[in-house]
C-alpha cells in the first residue's frame, strides 16, 4: 500500500444494493468482471428486522456478464442472519479472484441478498481491492457521486 494514498482510491465501489425495506425475496447486484481488481469484499447491512425475519446472502460466479452458467463460489462465500441477532447489524464476504472457477472461464461475480419471512431493511456495497492499476477508485460503479 502506498502510503499518501487514500483509502478510498485503494478501493472500488463496484455494485451496491441501495437501503430499503426489502420485501421478502432476492435482490442481486449487476453481475461484476473481476478483470480490474483481485479481491472484492461484500458489505451487508440490515436495520430492522422484520419479526422473525431473516437475511441471507451469497456470491455467486458467472462465465460472463449475462449470469452464463452461474453457481456457487464455495464454502464460505454466504452468510445467514436473523432477527434473534438484533437489529442493526452488517456481515461482510471476502473473495479473492484465485477463488473463482478460472479454469472454465468463470471472472464474474454477483452479490444475491435473501429476505425471508417478512420485510427488512436492507443494503449492501461490493467493494474491489488489490487493482491492476492504481487508482481503484477509477473503477467506481457510476453511482458514486463523491470521494474526498
Amino acid at each position: 500500500m502506498i502510503l499518501n494514498e487514500k483509502l478510498s482510491e485503494a478501493l472500488a465501489v463496484l455494485a451496491a444494493i441501495p437501503p430499503s425495506a426489502q420485501a421478502v425475496g432476492v435482490v442481486f447486484t449487476p453481475w461484476i468482471a473481476l478483470a480490474e481488481v483481485d479481491r472484492i469484499l461484500a458489505v451487508i447491512q440490515v436495520g430492522t428486522f422484520g419479526a422473525l425475519a431473516t437475511v441471507d446472502a451469497s456470491i455467486a460466479q458467472a462465465q460472463d456478464a449475462k449470469g452464463t452458467n452461474a453457481k456457487p463460489i464455495g464454502a464460505g462465500k454466504a452468510i445467514a442472519l436473523a432477527a434473534s441477532m438484533g437489529n442493526d447489524v452488517q456481515a461482510t464476504i471476502d473473495v479473492a479472484a484465485t477463488e473463482l472457477d478460472a479454469a472454465n472461464g468463470y471472472g464474474f461475480v454477483q452479490l444475491g441478498v435473501s429476505v425471508g419471512v417478512a420485510a427488512t431493511e436492507t443494503a449492501a456495497l461490493i467493494l474491489g481491492g488489490s487493482a491492476r492499476y492504481e487508482p481503484a477508485s477509477s473503477f467506481n460503479n457510476a453511482s458514486v457521486v463523491a470521494s474526498v
